[in-house]
């Protein structure tokens, strides 16, 4: 019996192994459910994912005690709070741009669940979990159809995510297209396969050419065959367009003088590429670029200025400053939406018996910069131990959560956050920002005091 996709809707219960199986119809039923004005001021995000939950009482919300080493050397800044130069020394000259919140807060302490929440804005739901897509995708669902005929590169790309048991995986298109899935990449091991030299660009086209007379059966593909067949040959053609671009090269060439700057790391190579792909203007609209390490349960000092922060920080320090150092002298930081932040924080107070810290839902920081942000200032604030937020500092009168990260991203791309998709494969709709959060019932919108 062959089970086409209409089929399958027609079933009354699907298992969740049957999602692998189906992706959304189109055109997708997409319905707003409430009157915004989304700010549109942004063409792309870059959002920098703290793989691991950093600490939020040595960076950006510096808090004091017997276990703070000295050589953080924390100082007053000019815009009213404290900062540790010895840590971050390059952010230093950007915190101009830079608006930190620092009244954030999440709903998981589990590493696989806080990623799960910081890539799709959804709590984890073991009956949707293949359904739902991820943020990246749903932007890259919004901007289908409107891309130049130019454009070569994917709306969603990925870089250096470690999608190990711990973290869990890299959250993709859920019952969204395939179009829609992550292009990743993986600047450790240098896994940058899109770049064809001209000299052999003939023997490209001429090897595209025979695949598509030899395999005859992708000319024949239509909504109702298998998604995995259709979710191949979308990757194939967009492979081959980045490919068969000229173009491709200006986006992954990398100089020494600039890896240098980045930090010469894969994270610094990784955000380097981010602002090439900013820079090109071809269709990337949502870089999601992971920073692993930050899981800190011992040792988060190091020995001596080695190791630990020191190592995490020089990194972050060396190829964020250099990202926006570079955004701005190229006039792409006004339309380039930047949003920094791990899955949360990490346990106040006193060291552990391993000089460590634990995962901390209660407090942790987020950063913002460009389209339209006001930098130069701090949101929020916590009592002395950084264990509680003392002032939320914005107009929701409640932490920052996930879900408001969202709304603002959505919110500077031009999309609609109160939109939902009413025709997935389990009949329950998706919404772009869910109220039903972790343990309660909220309202969540976009951080419009981050702008004014």
């Amino acid at each position: 019996m062959n089970l086409r996709r209409r089929d399958l809707f027609s079933l009354g219960a699907l298992s969740i192994a049957g999602y692998d199986l189906l992706e959304l119809a189109r055109p997708a039923n997409v319905q707003a459910q409430s009157r915004v004005t989304p700010r549109g001021s942004a063409d792309t995000v870059i959002f920098l994912n703290l793989q691991g939950g950093p600490s939020q009482m040595d960076m950006f919300d510096v808090k004091f005690g017997k276990w703070a080493p000295e050589n953080r050397d924390v100082r007053p800044t000019q815009f009213g709070y404290q900062y540790p130069y010895g840590l971050m020394p390059k952010l230093a000259s950007h915190l101009g741009d830079l608006a930190v919140v620092r009244s954030a807060q999440a709903w998981e302490t589990v590493h696989s669940r806080g990623q799960y929440y910081l890539q799709t804005g959804h709590a984890v739901s073991a009956a949707r979990i293949k359904e739902s897509p991820a943020l990246g995708a749903v932007i890259a669902h919004e901007f289908a159809g409107r891309g130049k005929s130019t454009d070569f590169l994917p709306p969603f790309v990925s870089m250096n995510y470690e999608p190990t048991t711990m973290y869990g995986p890299l959250q993709g298109e859920g019952c969204l297209p395939s179009d829609c899935a992550p292009l990743t990449l993986d600047l450790a091991a240098r896994n940058l396969p899109f770049f064809v030299e001209e000299k052999d660009r003939a023997r490209l086209l001429r090897r595209w050419e025979a695949l598509q007379r030899m395999d005859s059966s992708r000319l024949a593909l239509d909504d109702a065959s298998p998604v995995g067949m259709r979710r191949f040959d979308s990757f194939s053609r967009a492979v081959f367009k980045m490919m068969n671009t000229p173009a491709m090269s200006s986006v992954l060439q990398m100089t020494d003088e600039e890896r240098k700057a980045y930090g010469g790391t894969p994270f610094g190579d990784a955000c380097l590429i981010a602002r090439n792909m900013v820079a090109a203007k071809a269709g990337a609209r949502f870089l999601l670029v992971t920073q692993p390490g930050w899981d800190h349960h011992s040792n988060i000092y190091g020995n001596k200025g080695q190791g630990g922060l020191y190592k995490t920080c020089g990194t972050l320090d060396s190829a964020f400053s250099a990202l926006l150092a570079d955004l701005k002298r190229l006039n792409l930081l006004e339309r380039t939406l930047v949003v920094c932040m791990g899955e949360f924080g990490r346990t106040p107070g006193e060291l552990t018996p391993v000089a460590g810290r634990e995962h901390y839902a209660d407090t942790m920081f987020a950063l913002f910069a460009g389209a339209g942000v006001k930098g130069g200032r701090a949101i929020g604030a916590t009592d002395e131990q950084g264990a509680k937020i003392t002032e939320f500092g914005w107009s929701g009168k409640r932490p920052v959560y996930t879900e408001d990260v969202c709304a603002t991203i959505y919110s500077a791309l031009g999309i609609d956050w109160t939109k939902r998709i009413t025709n997935t494969p389990s009949g329950r709709d998706f919404m772009y920002v869910d109220p039903a959060a972790g343990t309660k019932v909220v309202n969540f919108r976009e951080v419009s005091d981050l702008f004014t």
